[in-house]
């Protein structure tokens, strides 16, 4: 079956700053890609070195550069370029650093995964520059996303509707600025929570070369890279998200006595990850009778959802 969530348009975004050095390698690790059906946005944030000259003599019209008029560094940047692409739900981001690189099958196993109804998607990473080990592992199913080791790895990726759901001041430190060190953590703790651990993939394969370098901001940011990273953690988490679903099933006429039957045929229908909503249409009347039934989970991938007739 296809699911509403069915991937659209798959956009890889690029953001860089002074990386004249590496952003051409970066490109070009983009167009060997044996998956070519993509759109790349180049967000350039204001680099003082000869970044933009790089990015401006590739021809290919499927690379997008984006100049920002002013600084807006990390999350600043990725945030502004996000809103700018109009992202349908269904739509998949992945993120590439201008000074890393993927390799040739990066975006088809990325793309494959989201076929299959992931809805957040990561890959392993190979270190380029360094000793040292991948962080990249998948989610604990039961445990809070926030209490447990950053594990989200390059390449990542995610379904547009997750970046929706999100609200700027996820962004943000205390004092309102937009992250500048550990925005990665701002960026895909919230979406782990509103997709679910189970709409969460992991690809156990080195897709992705990590470049470690003078300036990464390990290095140069350390000491906020580790105070957002706790900040982040503190803030309340999301819970699971109740707006997109894979399947919608109509359900008119459901008995009390039928849901739970009827949300364990509808996962036997529907294979994980697929979620489905289970629309329960009700005269204005019946509301009442129905309250502690309405809008909660009645499976593990079913949601049983009150629409009035």
């Amino acid at each position: 079956m296809t699911s509403l969530l069915s991937p659209g348009r798959l956009i890889v975004l690029i953001p860089c700053y002074n990386c004249e050095a590496f952003i051409g390698p970066c490109l070009d690790s983009l167009l060997a890609q044996t998956h070519a059906d993509w759109t790349a946005v180049v967000a350039d944030d204001c680099s003082t070195d000869g970044t933009r000259q790089v990015i401006e003599g590739y021809s290919d019209p499927r690379i997008v550069p984006s100049f920002g008029a002013e600084r807006r560094y990390l999350m600043g940047n990725i945030v502004a370029n996000l809103r700018a692409l109009d992202l349908q739900p269904s739509d998949v981001v992945a993120v590439l650093d201008g000074d890393d690189m993927l390799k040739p099958e990066a975006l088809p196993e990325v793309w494959a995964a989201h076929r299959a109804g992931y809805d957040l998607v990561w890959t392993d990473e190979e270190l380029l520059g360094a000793e040292g080990h991948s962080i990249g592992g998948p989610l604990k199913p039961n445990l809070p996303v926030r209490r447990q080791e950053w594990c989200v790895s390059h390449v990542r990726s995610f379904k547009g509707y997750l970046f929706t759901l999100m609200d700027d001041a996820d962004f943000r430190d205390e004092g309102g600025r937009y992250f500048r060190a550990a925005g990665d953590l701002s960026l895909y703790l919230p979406m782990a929570e509103l997709a679910g651990i189970g709409k969460t993939r992991f690809i156990d394969r080195q897709l992705y070369v990590y470049r470690v370098h003078d300036n990464c901001n390990f290095k140069v940011k350390r000491q906020e890279q580790l105070d957002n990273n706790w900040l982040i953690r503190s803030r309340t988490p999301y819970e699971p998200q109740t707006e997109f679903f894979d399947v919608v099933v109509d359900a008119d006429g459901l008995e009390k006595a039928a849901i739970r039957p009827t949300a364990q045929a509808l996962e036997t229908r529907y294979p994980a990850p697929l979620t489905i909503c289970l629309r329960h249409r009700i005269a204005r009347s019946e509301e009442d009778s129905w309250r502690a039934y309405h809008n909660l989970w009645v499976g593990g991938r079913v949601y049983l959802k009150k629409e009035l007739a």
